[in-house]
């Protein structure tokens, strides 16, 4: 490796590494007075206190690098123009294109890096830590088993209540379930002591099934020590899957439920698409912003170079305001999850191009000019 790439991959690192470990450790510490009140009344050993942050790096790493690589991008060539080195460069015939492939390349090796974190240890990360700070609580049930949880099955007129599901013993306690028509009228309701899901179905144990008529009104009260059911074939991790925040599911769950959606609804389905493609958007992010703050730092003028930053400040926050409305758009089911999250990236990805393009010395049309 020449010289001259050596400096400047050390030019970007540098700068890159400070300000993702500066803003981990404010997010870490931001974490730790919020938390710190529960891990001192509830004695928390300090390994139980690493491992909680531990699950928490991942899921933090993925939220501060994007940004992170604007304002390395920006010091470092900042640098560059206050001491006169970037125009040294180029007066000794360094192309622009020499100048940037560092940025470019140590870009794309942190993409693929968050991609491997975010599709790897970092898709549930928050999750992880949820169940950590569970457990601190004195909750320790709460990893393998859901109380007072409402499930509702749109496309078959059901409505599930558990007092807990064991997800580890497939095990349902004190449920009821009620089987309503297509106008919302009450059917069939079912109070059983216990629910097993087992061979592909639900089986109810001690179970109680009152029957209306159409109307509604009640018709009849029929006790039964056991009942399968073959027809309920919605297996307990999918109900849990769905009353759970689409950020606590990994990449791998998210794609068993948009793969298999069964009898959910698009607009029921639409939040955990937008979250599976916002798991490869995220790292993506990165390499945008990158481009943008090479097309603002290699415009930094020497005797204003606030004017610059301020202005990468303005995109960055535009950035994250325009990708937030197209996530929202598509958790709404306004628009296709793969177009939802893609369509941001896509629009700044051209707009720092054409920021770029000039400085190549490649001529735009008349509107596209500054």
């Amino acid at each position: 490796m020449k010289i001259l790439s050596r400096y400047l991959y050390a030019s970007f690192l540098k700068p890159l590494l400070f300000s993702i470990v500066g803003f981990l450790s404010l997010l870490v510490l931001a974490d730790l007075f919020g938390s710190l009140e529960d891990f001192i009344t509830n004695k928390t050993p300090t390994a139980i206190v690493v491992s909680y942050y531990t699950a928490f790096l991942p899921a933090a790493l993925i939220i501060v690098a994007p940004p992170a690589t604007l304002f390395a991008a920006l010091y470092c060539l900042m640098q560059f123009q206050r001491h006169s080195e970037f125009i040294a460069m180029q007066s000794c015939c360094v192309p622009l294109s020499r100048i940037f492939l560092p940025f470019l390349v140590v870009g794309v090796g942190l993409t693929v890096a968050l991609l491997a974190i975010q599709l790897g240890p970092g898709g549930n990360s928050q999750a992880r830590r949820d169940q950590i700070m569970e457990q601190i609580k004195g909750n320790r049930s709460a990893v393998t088993s859901v109380r007072g949880m409402i499930f509702r099955e749109a496309g078959r007129h059901r409505i599930w209540y558990f007092q807990e599901l064991d997800l580890g013993a497939k095990e349902a306690r004190n449920l009821e379930v009620i089987v309503q028509n297509v106008l919302g009228a009450d059917q069939k309701k079912y109070f059983a002591r216990l629910g097993r899901w087992k061979d592909g179905h639900w089986t109810l144990i001690d179970v109680n099934r009152v029957d209306y008529d159409a109307a509604g009104n009640f018709r009849s009260s029929t006790l039964f020590p056991e009942l399968a059911l073959p027809a309920w074939d919605t297996p307990p991790q999918r109900m849990v899957a769905l009353e759970t925040k689409p950020r606590d599911l990994d990449a791998r769950e998210l794609w068993k439920l948009i793969a298999n959606p069964g009898q959910l609804s698009p607009r029921t389905l639409a939040p955990y698409k937008i979250q599976f493609y916002n798991l490869f958007a995220e790292p993506c992010s990165a390499f945008v912003l990158l481009l943008l703050g090479l097309s603002e730092g290699a415009r930094l003028n020497r005797r204003h170079p606030t004017a610059g930053v301020f202005h990468a400040i303005f995109i960055l926050i535009a950035f994250f305001l325009v990708y937030r409305f197209f996530l929202i758009l598509g958790q709404g089911s306004r628009l296709p999850a793969p177009l939802a999250v893609s369509l941001p990236l896509a629009g700044f990805l051209i707009f720092g191009l054409l920021r770029l393009a000039p400085l190549f010395g490649i001529d735009l049309p008349r509107p596209f000019r500054r």
